[in-house]
């Protein structure tokens, strides 16, 4: 055994590992560790993978980047808990604090299980208990679903929706850059793409270009490309529309719909992918109709105006930015290179995909209406309208 304590075996290892001595820090990893950190999807298993993972983690980076040690617990040979954070040149990191548990082996006094906790880079508050309350229906069910029996097809369509989620999450918000979209993900965001998507927003359903082009300049619209503005705020119109499609979907009748719709507003399919898994696991209705929401006639008109002029804006708006070809040369350009610009070109994809699902159960067969569920945007804001009356 190595050390009398457990304490003593992991702060030694702590020193060897800001020493970058990988060799050292071995020498307290049993062979048969289990590393688990939850930075990572899968375990890391056996004293290769650790020294792997050692490796990996200490390569490239600054030596003055070191672990400090808070508290540590004290008084058990075999079991200890460690409160730490990352310092730069004695400069604590951003996002550097995390909590570890780590257990010795009874036999060799060394490390046989870790577990690493570390202070996520996003941080949701008070709408992590939304969070849970979204996901519980969905385990809950999960846990009651009989054993041996085949799930019923919507809990295997919910699921597919749940894994859906959990890809556009990872894909579009919290990739490394190049590793499948090309872009920045949230945590490593520059500030230029920050700052273009505060100027977009700024030009919210075209509000103050407007008014600026009517002489009103009470306040100067940032100057966005024309193709820019025409995709956010075609993206926003539609997602606006969905309020009072929500409120008549009878599959969503137990869900925090507003605050659902409120929240997509800004993190769009983030909170719409995980609705559309959650709506099955009410039944549907055998009768059911569209229900004449006063919402519905405000919003399709609302959403089909500013809808329809950011797309006319996308092509005349802002002359300075050139012809038809030079627009489509930029758009295709961002479209290609531009994460923003990628992740609501697929925003546009769900959407219509759910306006289809959604106005299919709320519009009864049989309605001379139904067809439209098919038309993307337009269709959607006609059918709030014409049901709306």
């Amino acid at each position: 055994m190595l050390k009398t304590t457990a304490d003593a075996v992991i702060k030694s290892m702590y020193e060897a590992i800001n020493r970058r001595d990988i060799t050292a820090a071995m020498e307290f990893i049993d062979d048969n560790c289990v590393y688990q950190d939850l930075n990572f999807p899968q375990l890391f298993q056996g004293k290769q993978a650790v020294q792997q993972l050692l490796e990996e983690s200490c390569k490239g980076i600054p030596d003055d980047l070191l672990f400090v040690i808070d508290d540590i617990s004290t008084g058990d040979d075999l079991a200890v808990g460690v409160l730490w954070h990352v310092e730069l040149d004695g400069i604590p990191f951003p996002n550097g604090r995390g909590v570890s548990f780590y257990r010795l082996s009874a036999t060799t006094g060394k490390l046989e299980f870790a577990r690493d906790i570390v202070e996520p880079p996003i941080k949701p508050g008070k709408k992590a208990f939304l969070i849970i309350r979204l996901v519980t229906p969905l385990v809950r069910r999960f846990l009651h679903s009989p054993t041996g029996h085949s799930a019923p097809p919507n809990l295997w369509l919910s699921t597919l929706l749940w894994v859906l989620a959990a890809i556009y999450l990872y894909a579009l918000i919290l990739s490394p850059p190049g590793q499948i979209i090309p872009g920045e993900p949230v945590w490593a965001i520059r500030p230029e793409t920050l700052q273009e998507i505060i100027n977009e927003s700024l030009n919210f359903f075209l509000v103050l270009p407007i008014l600026n082009l009517l002489g009103i300049t009470y306040m100067e619209a940032p100057i966005v490309h024309p193709a820019s503005e025409a995709l956010f705020n075609l993206a926003e119109a539609w997602i606006f529309m969905f309020l009072p499609l929500l409120l008549a979907d009878p599959r969503g009748r137990n869900l925090p719909k507003v605050g659902i719709w409120g929240m997509a507003m800004f993190l769009t399919n983030v909170f719409l992918i995980p609705y559309m898994a959650l709506r099955l696991n009410t039944p549907l209705p055998e009768e059911r109709d569209y229900k004449k929401y006063f919402l519905a006639r405000i919003f399709g008109w609302i959403g089909l105006i500013v809808g329809s002029i950011a797309i006319f804006w996308g092509f005349v708006g802002r002359p300075e930015f050139g012809d038809l070809a030079s627009r489509g040369h930029y758009f295709l350009s961002q479209i290609t290179t531009n994460r923003v610009a990628i992740a609501f070109c697929v925003d546009l994809t769900l959407f219509y995909i759910f306006q289809v699902v959604l106005l299919g159960t709320v519009i009864s067969q049989g309605s001379k209406t139904r067809w439209l569920r098919f038309v993307p945007f337009w269709g959607l804001a006609v059918s709030l309208i014409k049901n709306g009356e």
